[in-house]
């Protein structure tokens, strides 16, 4: 997805639909199968916590290029989490990614 704005990534990553955990589930046996459109769909379902993320951070870091870290951070967050285990929520192994992300922005400003 290509953003003109923060306020355009909000605006887009607002509409997309968020994903439950049975599709979730779903998705994750596709990709693991090899299908590139089951890792879009989970990128695009979990973008919101990267907004929400983005939106929360500081003023002077509340830009795009913060926003497009996060969205590698939920790509790489996607590409490395095994959905079909037991325990650990991917929201929660997100969270810790996004937190990272967001004080690697700081440290970098």
């Amino acid at each position: 997805m290509l953003f003109v704005s923060v306020e355009d990534f909000f605006s887009q990553v607002q509409k997309l639909p968020r994903l439950s955990r049975e599709e979730e589930i779903v998705f994750a046996q596709q990709m693991a199968s090899g299908d590139p459109l089951a890792r879009e769909a989970l990128i695009r379902g979990y973008l919101y916590m990267a907004a929400a993320y983005v939106r929360r951070a500081p003023e002077n870091i509340r830009t795009l290029s913060t926003a497009y870290a996060c969205v590698a951070a939920v790509e790489k967050g996607v590409d490395s989490f095994n959905f079909l285990q037991e325990g650990e929520t991917f929201s929660h192994h997100l969270s810790w990614r996004l937190r990272q992300c967001i004080t690697r922005c700081i440290a970098e400003n």
